[in-house]
C-alpha cells in the first residue's frame, strides 16, 4: 500500500475534523497546488478551474454567515448615535 502524502493527510484530517470550511479550504488548496504544478491535463483543466471557483464561493458564503453572527462585527457595523449637547 502507498504511504499517504502530506497533502492527503491534510485532506483526510480536514475531512475527519467535521469542519466543513476546513475541508473546503483543504480541497481548494489541493486543486490550486495541482494547477500550479502545470501537470493537469487539458481535459481536466476546465473542470478543476470551475471547481476551485465553486469552492471559493462556498468558503466565502461560510465566512459571510460567520461574520453576520459575530457580535464584534455587528458592533463595528452599527452606526453611532448623535449626542445632543443641549440637554446639560
Amino acid at each position: 500500500m502507498a504511504k499517504p502524502t502530506a497533502k492527503s493527510r491534510r485532506i483526510s484530517n480536514a475531512a475527519s475534523s467535521g469542519d466543513r470550511r476546513r475541508l473546503l479550504v483543504a480541497l481548494r488548496n489541493m486543486i490550486a497546488e495541482q494547477l500550479d504544478q502545470g501537470v493537469t491535463s487539458p481535459r481536466d483543466l476546465a473542470a478543476l478551474t470551475k471547481r476551485i471557483a465553486d469552492l471559493g464561493a462556498e468558503i466565502e458564503t461560510i465566512d459571510k454567515a460567520r461574520r453576520e453572527h459575530d457580535p464584534a462585527v455587528q458592533a463595528l457595523d452599527t452606526e453611532d448615535e448623535r449626542m445632543d449637547d443641549s440637554e446639560d
